[in-house]
């Protein structure tokens, strides 16, 4: 199986692409993975007003999905971080 893999390092955003041909399945497999440091929340507070529709139209239609991605997957996940205990500061 031959595998591609793209990295970007970001201030507070990293993401990875990966890209795999499976020839004995005739399938190919594409996955992106965003990880915010600390959160998208403040990723999202660091770009400020970039993110508002007036002062950027083609960055706000890109960041809704993704705000709506986002709090789509804190509610799928909600139920199992409970039962995690909570992360102590240093």
């Amino acid at each position: 199986m031959e595998e591609t893999k793209l990295t970007a390092a970001l201030p507070n955003l990293d993401i990875q692409i990966l890209h795999r041909d499976d020839p004995e399945r005739g399938a190919e497999t594409i996955a992106i993975q965003i990880t915010a440091t600390p959160s998208f929340d403040a990723l999202r507070g660091t770009m400020g007003p970039a993110l508002l529709a007036s002062a950027n139209p083609m960055l706000a239609l890109w960041a809704a999905p993704m705000r709506l991605w986002s709090d789509a997957m804190r509610q799928v996940w909600a139920p199992w971080l409970r039962l995690t205990p909570p992360r102590r500061e240093p």
